[in-house]
C-alpha cells in the first residue's frame, strides 16, 4: 500500500488535517507534513524540496527556477511563504485561497484538498468535464496549479494576507533554431549528456543496487547500456501483461551486455488495481497520461523490484526525440510538436517523483534531465526523423554501441509495450460498455476525493475504487 509524503502550509487552522498530522506553528502558519526526510519542520526559516519531499532549514531566499538543478521549494517563515515552481513544473505544487475571508494553503497533493478546502470556507467540488488542456487549472474547482516557471510568496501585511507572483521567461522559447544537422554528432552529444545524468544520479553510491525498466527500445536500451558501462551493480526487469510482452526484445539487449533480464508478469487485476493508484500519484484522468502511467505504478507497488534498488527508466525521450509524431511537411511543424509534447508534460505531473515515493522509489528519468532535453531541442529535425524512422540520430549513436537490430528496432510507444492501451481499453469497454474511458477515470477521481473526504487518502482498496468508478460511470 501506498503511504504518500506530502505537505501543506495554510494560515489558518486546517482542522480536517490536523487529524492526520499535527500542525507546526510557524508564526501565523500552520504546517503540516506526512514522511518527509531531513530536518525537524520546527526549525525556521524551513524549506521544503517537493522533487525530494525533504526538509531543512533554509539559507536564502527563492529565486525563479530556470536551469536544470533548481527544484520546485516551498519556504516558510514567520510571516510569509514563497513557493517556486520549475522550469517544467515536473513536481506540482497546488493553491487554493479564499480571498474574501484571505485564507490560503498550499500543499503538494491534490488529495489533501477535500480536507483544506472546507477549512479556508471552499466547497469541495470535482470539474463535471475535467481541466482546461495545458491549463494550471485542476479536477477540482477552487484548486490551483502554482504556473511553471514561477516564484509566488503570500505575505501577511497589516490588513491581511497577499500574494505576488514572478514567472521567469520560458526558456523552451529560445529553442526553436536548433544548431545539430549531424545525426551521428546530435546522437553522440545526447549520448554523451545522458550519460553523464547517469553519472551524476549514480556518484559516490558504491553499495547501491540500481536497476531499469527494459522494454528492449532503444530509449530503455540507451539507459540500460549506459548504466551498464558505468560498471553498476544493475538488474535489468521486463514486464509483461496478459496481452502480451516484450521479453524477448529485452533478453537479446540482456545478452548482448551479460545481463540476466528478470522477467515481470503483470496480471490484468494488478494493471487495474493501478487504474486508481495511478489517478491518485498523479491528480489527473487524462486516458493517455494515466495509461502511460500503468505498468510503472503496477511495479512500484510491487515485490519484484527491490525497493533499496535506484530505478532509472528511459521515460521522456518520446517527447523530446520526436518518438511519436503526427505527419509534418516542414520543419517547423516537427519543432512545435515536440515544444507542445514537453509544454504538455507542466501540467499532467507523470515526471513527477511522487508516484514512486509513494511506494518508497527512487526513480530517475535521465532523458527528462534538462542539459539532455537541451541538446535534443537543438537537434535539427531531420536528425531526428529521416527516412521513415523516428530517433534517427540516437540510433545512429547506439549503432556504435549495439547491434544494428537492436538499435533499429520498430517504435513501441510505453503504453503500448505488452499490448496494455488495446488490452485495458478492452476490459474498461466490458466493464462499462458505450462508456468512454475519460468518463471512467473521472469517476475513479471522484471515488477518491470521496475517500479523501472521510480522512482515507492512502487506506483504500484499488480494485474497490476502480470497482466504484465502473458503476458510477455506467450511471
Amino acid at each position: 500500500m501506498a503511504a504518500s509524503r506530502w505537505a501543506a502550509v495554510g494560515n489558518c487552522d486546517l482542522t480536517p488535517l490536523e487529524r492526520i498530522r499535527p500542525a507546526v506553528h510557524v508564526g501565523d502558519l500552520r504546517v503540516h507534513t506526512s514522511g518527509l526526510a531531513g530536518d525537524s519542520p520546527r526549525t525556521t526559516p524551513l524549506e521544503i524540496d517537493v522533487r525530494t519531499m525533504s526538509v531543512r532549514t533554509a539559507n536564502g531566499g527563492a529565486t525563479p527556477a530556470t536551469t536544470e538543478s533548481d527544484r520546485a521549494r516551498i519556504l516558510v517563515d514567520e510571516d510569509r511563504v514563497v513557493v517556486r515552481t520549475t522550469a517544467l513544473n515536473e513536481d506540482a505544487i497546488y493553491l487554493a485561497f479564499n480571498r474574501s475571508q484571505g485564507k490560503l494553503a498550499y500543499f503538494t497533493d491534490l488529495f489533501l484538498a477535500p480536507l483544506i478546502l472546507p477549512a479556508l470556507g471552499l466547497p469541495v467540488e470535482v470539474r463535471p468535464e475535467g481541466p482546461q488542456p495545458r491549463s494550471d487549472e485542476t479536477a477540482l474547482l477552487h484548486v490551483s496549479r502554482i504556473p511553471f516557471g514561477a516564484v509566488q510568496e503570500g505575505r501577511r501585511l497589516r490588513d491581511g494576507w497577499t500574494l505576488r507572483t514572478t514567472v521567469a521567461d520560458d526558456p523552451l522559447r529560445h529553442l526553436r533554431r536548433p544548431g545539430r544537422t549531424d545525426a551521428l554528432q546530435a546522437g553522440e552529444d545526447q549520448v554523451s549528456a545522458l550519460q553523464e545524468q547517469i553519472r551524476s544520479v549514480t556518484r559516490d553510491r558504491p553499495l547501491d543496487r540500481f536497476a531499469t525498466l527494459l522494454s528492449g527500445g532503444i530509449d530503455s536500451g540507451t539507459v540500460t547500456v549506459l548504466a551498464a558501462s558505468e560498471g553498476l551493480a544493475l538488474t535489468p526487469y521486463s514486464a509483461g501483461t496478459p496481452w502480451g510482452d516484450e521479453f524477448d526484445d529485452a533478453a537479446e539487449l540482456g545478452d548482448h551486455l551479460g545481463l540476466s533480464v528478470r522477467r515481470v508478469e503483470l496480471s490484468e487485476e494488478r494493471i487495474l488495481a493501478a487504474v486508481p493508484q495511478a489517478i491518485r500519484g498523479l491528480g489527473v484522468t487524462e486516458p493517455e497520461v494515466v495509461e502511460v502511467a500503468l505498468t510503472a505504478t503496477a511495479l512500484y507497488d510491487g515485490t519484484e523490484i527491490p525497493r533499496d534498488e535506484v530505478l532509472l527508466t528511459g521515460y521522456g525521450s518520446d517527447l523530446i526525440n520526436a518518438g511519436i509524431y503526427r505527419p509534418f511537411s516542414t520543419p517547423e511543424e516537427l519543432i512545435d510538436q515536440t515544444i507542445a509534447a514537453i509544454h504538455q508534460t507542466r501540467f499532467t505531473n507523470e515526471l513527477s517523483s511522487r508516484l514512486p515515493l509513494a511506494y518508497g522509489r527512487e526513480v530517475h528519468h535521465p532523458f527528462w534531465a534538462w542539459p539532455v532535453i537541451q541538446v535534443a531541442l537543438d537537434t535539427a529535425p531531420d536528425c531526428k526523423v529521416r527516412d521513415g524512422r523516428e530517433k534517427f540520430h540516437l540510433r545512429q549513436a547506439m549503432s556504435r554501441r549495439v547491434s544494428h537490430d537492436i538499435a533499429w528496432r520498430r517504435k513501441i510507444a510505453v503504453h503500448h509495450g505488452g499490448g496494455l492501451q488495446r488490452g485495458v481499453v478492452k476490459r474498461l469497454e466490458a466493464d462499462a460498455p458505450g462508456v468512454d474511458r475519460a468518463a471512467i477515470y473521472l469517476a475513479c477521481f471522484r471515488a477518491l476525493v470521496n475517500l479523501a473526504q472521510e480522512g482515507s487518502i492512502d487506506d483504500w482498496d484499488p480494485l474497490q475504487v476502480y470497482e466504484r468508478g465502473i458503476a458510477d460511470a455506467r450511471r
